[in-house]
C-alpha cells in the first residue's frame, strides 16, 4: 500500500474564499488554491494534516465554522440565526467543501442533525428554500442557484 508523502495544508484562500487543502512536503513549500490558483503560503495559525482523510475533516470543520462566523457577524445581537438560514448555510458550506459540486440530501440531513435541527423542520425548510428559488433539489442532490441570499 502506498502512503502519501508529506502533509496537507488546510487553507482559506484570500482571493476566492475557497476552503481546501493541498499536499506539501514541508511548511516552507508554497501551494496553489484548487479553484483560482492563487498562491497559498504558510502563515501563523496554518493547520496541517497527516492524512488525506484528516485534511478532508479539517476542511469540512473550517467551512462550517466559517459559515457560522459569517452568519454571526451578519446576525448581530438579535435572536440568533433562523433555522431556514442555518439550513441554507449548511448547504452552502457542503457545496463549498465539495468545490462547487452538489451536496447530497443525506449529507445535508446529517449536518442538520449534528447542528441540532429537527429533521422534519430541516425538510420543511428545504421545501421552502426550493420554492423561493434559492436551491434546486432533485431528490438526491441539492445545488444552490446563482441568486444571492437576500438579507431577511
Amino acid at each position: 500500500m502506498s502512503r502519501d508523502r508529506g502533509m496537507f495544508r488546510i487553507y482559506h484562500c484570500s482571493r476566492c474564499k475557497n476552503i481546501g487543502y493541498s499536499q506539501v512536503e514541508s511548511e516552507d513549500d508554497s501551494s496553489r488554491c484548487g479553484l483560482c490558483q492563487a498562491l497559498i503560503l504558510h502563515e501563523t495559525g496554518t493547520v496541517y494534516a497527516v492524512t488525506r482523510q484528516e485534511a478532508q475533516t479539517l476542511v469540512r470543520d473550517l467551512a462550517l465554522q466559517s459559515q457560522m462566523s459569517r452568519a454571526t457577524l451578519k446576525g448581530g445581537a438579535g435572536r440568533g440565526l433562523g433555522v431556514k438560514k442555518r439550513v441554507y448555510n449548511i448547504i452552502e458550506a457542503l457545496i463549498d467543501l465539495r468545490r462547487g459540486k452538489p451536496a447530497s440530501i443525506e449529507e445535508v440531513m446529517r449536518e442538520c442533525s449534528e447542528a441540532g435541527i429537527d429533521l422534519g423542520r430541516a425538510m420543511k425548510f428545504l421545501d421552502t428554500l426550493e420554492s423561493e428559488g434559492l436551491i434546486v433539489n432533485d431528490g438526491v442532490h441539492i445545488m444552490i442557484t446563482r441568486e444571492a441570499w437576500s438579507d431577511v
